[in-house]
């Protein structure tokens, strides 16, 4: 009996025992699912991220996340692996400026493409001689190219629900106007498509679905999540309430309200079908206080700060989301390209401007180089790609959407001491006669008129060819002293005299770029150029005109140039060298009394940040090699702010044209303090010595005869640079002010 009793003792602790472990085993599955739906809001969106960065705090698992527009940007982010901390990292470094105008670095852009970029102040469509708007503000490529590169390690992830979350989105049908659920396919561009603000950001095609953002139609998808079997529901709201007639003060509040008419009717539904509503106090900002991003996110820390009691009980016992491991210089073997959507661009052209060789391993920072060299093309309205891995190894997939825009109306304006005033009107065509070629005319009108004709025909890594035809004349009064030494003449009778200045020049050349910023040119050049005043007395009556240059000069040429600075007006990094060297063959001045001669000059310059502070530098050297018979080429220094002419170099505390000689030596030192964004305080210090022959004496550099310094303020705008600088030399009581306006043309 007893014996019966300790079995059956036994028998019933094993029986309680494994209960107690099925029931174990079977708690995590009991758990409650959580579902996080994250709204649209545009830049008030960072706020989301507080709120995970208190999600993750509490130790709370979520299982599926929806969002929209901003929403879904975060929460794809958020899904793939991302803690809230490493999303705030990330956010707080982000130059929203840059994303959202589509701003290409200087460095993927060639030669020519960077003149033109820097010369017009906007850019206007048109076709049949009628101007089109952009349909967009942004194409949107450097927001796909971000999220590209932040969700590179889930690139070969196509159903959402294989996320370390499972994710879903919402965009919108433009022809249709209805919902799309996206939850597969590639993710940056789903992502894409459902943040593609109207008017803001292009809309974006997927399997032939022209895609806008999704807040047109469900700015809160929290349904989705209860269709998903999401038993409860954190909400993060970052939508705007109606504004009253005083807050609508530009057209943005206007199609803001209009579009919240929609979205604050739905939340009436939606908000107390959420578990735990959080809605952070973000009244005082709007869709693009991007550069408010670090009060935003603290508004959701805030709010969800506000909700602990709420979000505490769902927290999972020892649960912590992990830090997700990624190393910023991860690359990838990559087997081959495919190239889709190009008609009137062959494979040739685009791979020879994306320059990366394949096979081999490739860095996501060469593939977002080689995006960029093709973006600066500006032949290509939409760029997207992504690499995806098979049994044949790893495939890098191009699909292009080629721009339908050939024409272009360009617009400038300047000003500077030099050339005066003026307005430039800019023609240009793509496609003119081949696929790859380019044809321009700008039209200047102001205190003269001037042209500039250009024709090039870029072959990507191969060599281009370009044709340049310009014409400028330029009046400036100038010392007696500096009219003597130019045209070896005696005292002249007057302390100074107005010179008239016209070059009209022609270049046939040919070019190509090498790693990142080298770019060989090679050419002949035609100059005709006519230096003259009609202040003198003449012994003519009938021709008051004294000439000191009257010829056409022919050359052949070659130029090296480096440039990796970061900004071509007020750069704060990188390096620019420009070496060029003309043999000049003939001048009709002289005919057969001709000899040939050469100017060869190298200039280096170099910048370099300390946060706010930037410290430039900068050197040139030019001499004459051989006798030039006249001094219309010779190296004249003064003023600032006109473009280059010929050897006309700026030097701060002289006016235009008041220092010459055939040989010339220069430093330059600058210090630009960045007070606030795109405004800079600079001071300048400049040497220099400048004469015939110089290098053949012992001091050349020793007793430098010329310093000056000066002290300004510039403004970036999209016109150019204004600036307002004050210079001086202690060799002349007389200071110099110089006025730039707009960029140089």
């Amino acid at each position: 009996m007893k014996k019966n009793s300790i079995l059956l003792f036994l028998f019933v602790l094993a029986l309680v025992k494994t209960n107690y472990l099925e029931a174990q085993e079977k708690e995590p599955s009991s758990l409650p699912k959580i579902g996080l739906v994250l709204s649209g809001g545009g830049a008030k969106g960072l706020a989301h991220i507080g709120t995970l960065k208190v999600i993750d705090s509490l130790g709370i698992k979520v299982d599926y996340i929806a969002g929209t527009s901003m929403g879904a940007i975060i929460g794809s982010l958020y899904a793939s692996g991302y803690t809230g901390k490493q999303l705030d990292s990330i956010f707080k470094t982000v130059d929203f400026d840059k994303i959202i105008s589509d701003e290409i670095p200087r460095s993927s852009k060639t030669y020519y493409e960077r003149r033109n970029n820097e010369r017009y102040a906007v850019t206007l469509p048109f076709k049949d001689f009628k101007v089109r708007l952009p349909s967009s503000l942004s194409k949107g490529q450097n927001i796909y190219d971000f999220l590209s590169r932040l969700l590179f390690h889930v690139k070969d992830t196509d159903n959402f629900k294989l996320l370390p979350i499972p994710f879903l989105c919402i965009a919108t049908d433009i022809t249709t106007g209805k919902e799309v659920v996206l939850e597969s396919g590639y993710l940056p561009k789903a992502v894409n498509a459902s943040g593609a603000l109207p008017s803001l950001f292009a809309p974006v095609q997927i399997d032939g679905r022209l895609l806008i953002d999704g807040g047109v139609t469900d700015n809160y998808p929290i349904d989705k999540l209860k269709e998903r079997g999401m038993d409860i529901i954190i909400g993060v709201d970052v939508q705007d309430d109606l504004k009253s007639l005083k807050e609508l003060n530009s057209a943005l509040d206007i199609l803001t309200q209009i579009n919240n008419f929609h979205t604050i009717n739905d939340m009436k539904v939606k908000a107390p079908q959420t578990d735990v509503y959080i809605v952070p106090d973000i009244t005082t900002f709007n869709v693009v206080s991007f550069d408010q991003g670090e009060q935003l996110i603290k508004e959701g820390e805030i709010a969800a700060q506000n909700k602990s009691k709420q979000l505490q009980p769902l927290s999972t016992r020892n649960y912590q989301k992990p830090d997700l491991k990624i190393s910023p210089n991860d690359t990838i073997y990559i087997d081959r390209i495919d190239v889709y959507g190009n008609k009137d661009y062959t494979r040739s052209y685009v791979i020879g401007r994306f320059k990366v060789k394949i096979p081999g391993l490739v860095s996501y920072q060469d593939l977002r180089n080689g995006i960029s060299n093709l973006q600066a093309t500006d032949n290509f309205a939409k760029i997207n790609y992504e690499v995806f891995t098979d049994d044949n190894g790893s495939t890098l997939e191009i699909d292009l959407v080629e721009s339908q825009v050939r024409n272009y109306l360009r617009l400038g304006v300047h000003y500077d001491e030099l050339v005066g005033s003026a307005a430039l009107i800019n023609l240009s065509r793509k496609n003119f006669l081949l696929d790859n070629d380019i044809i321009s005319v700008d039209f200047i009108i102001g205190d003269k008129l001037r042209y500039n004709f250009d024709y090039y025909i870029d072959k990507g890594r191969y060599w281009s060819i370009g044709l340049h035809s310009e014409h400028i004349e330029v009046e400036h009064d100038v010392s007696a002293s500096f009219v003597q030494e130019v045209g070896n003449s005696g005292p002249i009778g007057v302390n100074s005299l107005e010179i008239k200045y016209n070059d009209w020049t022609q270049q046939f050349f040919v070019q190509t770029r090498l790693y990142k910023s080298i770019n060989f040119i090679v050419g002949a050049e035609i100059k005709a150029l006519n230096i003259f005043t009609e202040t003198l007395e003449t012994t003519d009556p009938d021709n008051n005109i004294t000439e000191y240059s009257n010829g056409t000069f022919g050359s052949i040429y070659g130029k090296v140039l480096v440039d990796s600075y970061d900004n071509a007006q007020f750069p704060s990094s990188g390096w620019k060298v420009d070496g060029d060297f003309h043999l000049y063959l003939f001048n009709s001045e002289f005919g057969e009394r001709f000899r040939e001669f050469s100017i060869a000059q190298l200039e280096v310059g170099h910048a370099h940040s300390l946060g706010n502070l930037t410290l430039r530098g900068n050197a040139h050297v030019g001499i004459t090699i051989g006798d030039a018979d006249n001094s219309a080429l010779d190296f004249t220094l003064g003023g600032y702010g006109s473009r280059r002419i010929n050897n006309l170099i700026s030097f701060y505390g002289y006016d235009f044209i008041s220092i010459s000689g055939d040989t010339m030596i220069k430093f330059l030192l600058e210090a630009d303090y960045e007070i606030f964004k795109k405004n800079h305080l600079i001071f300048s210090a400049n040497i220099a010595n400048a004469q015939d022959d110089l290098f053949d004496r012992n001091d050349w550099f020793s007793n430098a005869r010329y310093t000056g310094y000066a002290i300004g303020y510039g403004i970036e705008t999209f016109l150019g640079p204004i600036e307002l600088k004050y210079s001086f030399t202690p060799q002349d009581s007389d200071g110099q002010i110089f006025v730039n306006l707009g960029f140089k043309f």
